[in-house]
Parts: structure tokens; C-alpha cells; sequence
């Protein structure tokens, strides 16, 4: 059975940075920015806690938050390397942090705050079918709807865990109801959630189906 575990964080979880390893707090002295820093220091928080709660419930294994350390791997991409080897996915957004880890197949997330975008992103990075649900699906909400087509295709982006990324032009959405999506990357058919919390939107992509030659028609929107 495939479990998927996921760790929200707030900015008020954060405190000082007595948790990250030196290599970790190394990486942190660079960052000068105070956004940027309270962004990392989030996502990085919701990792140490997700594994923190993965190692207790599947070995009995209670850590301290120091004792797990979170690289990324040649790609860019998050996983933790002490005391166990594991791809994770992490977003940020506001000073909260966001993290999910996948028992099989490959798991990415994104975390959007409910903000004013630029006028023409839904141009820019939805399709002809996607901005048709955009309004079915969000009469009247149609910043919130493309805040989450951002969220889900920026969460596929991240299960992909390859380089070069896919842009968001060539990902393609399919939302099945409220809540539940299905998405096309690169020949492959994902499944993904979104929601809403306080002011955010937040959402995952599953890479762990192959090809359907009916599902690809209908997400390209032809079916």
C-alpha cells in the first residue's frame, strides 16, 4: 500500500536554528535575504518534522531534530541523508513550510499564498482547456483557481525530480472534482490534491501511473 505523509509548519514553529546540523546552518549563514531565510528555515523545519514523525511511527525511532540532516541531490532536489537515504519534496511560501514524502513512486509538493498575480500569468501558463475549468470550476474565484493550476503543475515540476524541468506550458491539468486533479508531464499520468488552508493553497502530484492512452486524450482536452 502506497502512504504518503505530509507536514505543514508555521512561521510562529520556528524559534531559533538550534535544529539544523553545521552543514545545514552553514548553508543558512549564506542566505542574507530575511525572507528568503525565514523561507528556507520553514521548509526546512516541515522536513526534519516529517521525518521526525516518519522514523517514530514505521521504526519506533524517536530523533532530535538535529540528528536529521536534508541535502539535495544533483538535480537540486531534497532528500535526507542522516540517518536514513530518502527523496522528500519541500515548499515554502510566507514563512510556512510545507514537506511530503511518498512510500513508492515520487512525490512533489507546492505551497501557494493567496496573493494579487501578475494580469496575464493565466495566459501564460494554462492552456485553452485549462482556462475553460478555471471558470467552470471557479466562478467568482478565478485567483484562487489559477493560484491552484500554479500549485499543482509547480508540484508535478517537483516529482519529475529530473533535469531540464518541464515548463508549466507543457503540463497539462485535469481537475476531477473538488480537491482531486490528474496530471500529464512528459508522456506520464500523475494524480494530485489540492486544498485550502488559512490563506494559502497548498498541493501534491503523484508520479506513480503509466501512460493511458484515454487519459492523456482527456487532459490534452480532447477527450
Amino acid at each position: 500500500m502506497n502512504e504518503i505523509y505530509l507536514c505543514l509548519v508555521t512561521p510562529a514553529s520556528l524559534h531559533e536554528a538550534d535544529w539544523l546540523t553545521p552543514r545545514e546552518a552553514y548553508v543558512l549563514q549564506k542566505i542574507r535575504d530575511p525572507a528568503r531565510r525565514r523561507d528556507w528555515l520553514a521548509g526546512r523545519l516541515a522536513a526534519k518534522k516529517l521525518i521526525q514523525d516518519y522514523l517514530l511511527e514505521q521504526a519506533g525511532v524517536r530523533l532530535n531534530l538535529a540528528q536529521i540532516e536534508i541535502t539535495h541531490d544533483k538535480h537540486k532536489a531534497p532528500g535526507v541523508t542522516s540517518p536514513l537515504t530518502l527523496p522528500i519534496s519541500i515548499a515554502h511560501s510566507a514563512g510556512h513550510g510545507f514537506a511530503a514524502l511518498v512510500t513508492h513512486g515520487s512525490i512533489g509538493v507546492d505551497l501557494q499564498e493567496i496573493r494579487p498575480v501578475r494580469p496575464d500569468l493565466a495566459k501564460r501558463v494554462l492552456s485553452e482547456h485549462e482556462r475553460k475549468q478555471l471558470t467552470h470550476f471557479f466562478a467568482e474565484r478565478e485567483l484562487e483557481g489559477l493560484l491552484v493550476f500554479w500549485a499543482l503543475k509547480e508540484a508535478a515540476i517537483k516529482s519529475h525530480r529530473t533535469r531540464p524541468a518541464p515548463l508549466l506550458r507543457e503540463i497539462a491539468v485535469a481537475l476531477m472534482g473538488p480537491g482531486r486533479a490528474e496530471i500529464l508531464v512528459q508522456g506520464r499520468i500523475m494524480t494530485a490534491q489540492w486544498g485550502c488552508w488559512k490563506e494559502f493553497i497548498w498541493a501534491w502530484a503523484l508520479a506513480d501511473q503509466l501512460d493511458d492512452r484515454h487519459a492523456v486524450a482527456a487532459l490534452m482536452g480532447r477527450g
